[in-house]
């Protein structure tokens, strides 16, 4: 009896590890991400590379965990863009835990699903930040905003989904808990037996 309480002890530590190092990496991407938005690499052109990042994590992570995450990466987001605090924040609080239960029950979880939702993600917050950010406040002054700053951040964004999406991808195989993966494969694997069968 002893040996069974000390597995599942053993089995249940592991598990905590394994999460605690996915969200540790996923905080450490999150940090470079932010701290490329403040100092980008290439002058004049910044990607918003946290919705990427959040869209893709919600694809692997439950809705409360996505939810959680995207506000950050939208705090985030929004401190290095010099926008209002929370704009970015609560769109991507409604997108990502939809795009969560859009994975669980709906889509699969691969990257051309990754890019259209990201992709989606993306024209929805551009639109929204040029409406309230840029056309309220500029005017007919605003195109000029739109193709020099709001066009290049959100089409790198776009641009920029499947390096994340494979990044998160990597991080959240690697880390899951073995179990969780050999049901995720073993339904993947009923799900493609099933196609060839239709066919």
């Amino acid at each position: 009896m002893k040996k069974i309480v000390s597995r599942s002890k053993a089995r249940s530590r592991r598990m905590m590890l394994r999460g605690f190092l996915r969200w540790l990496l996923y905080a450490t991407a999150l940090l470079f991400f932010y701290l490329w938005s403040v100092d980008p690499l290439i002058k004049g052109f910044c990607p918003l590379l946290l919705i990427p990042l959040a869209t893709a994590a919600s694809m692997y992570e439950s809705e409360l965990a996505a939810g959680i995450f995207g506000t950050v990466c939208g705090l985030m987001l929004d401190m290095a863009s010099g926008t209002i605090v929370g704009f970015s924040a609560l769109w991507l609080l409604v997108c990502c835990p939809l795009i969560s239960l859009l994975s669980q029950f709906w889509i699969k979880v691969n990257a051309f699903s990754h890019f259209v939702l990201n992709f989606a993600v993306s024209l929805l917050m551009g639109a929204l930040d040029f409406l309230f950010l840029h056309w309220v406040w500029e005017g007919s002054e605003s195109g000029i905003s739109f193709v020099r700053s709001v066009l290049p951040a959100y089409l790198g964004a776009v641009a920029a989904a499947l390096p994340v999406y494979f990044l998160v991808r990597m991080i959240s195989v690697k880390l899951r808990p073995k179990e969780q993966r050999r049901l995720e494969e073993s339904a993947q694997t009923a799900e493609e037996s099933a196609d060839v069968v239709r066919e």
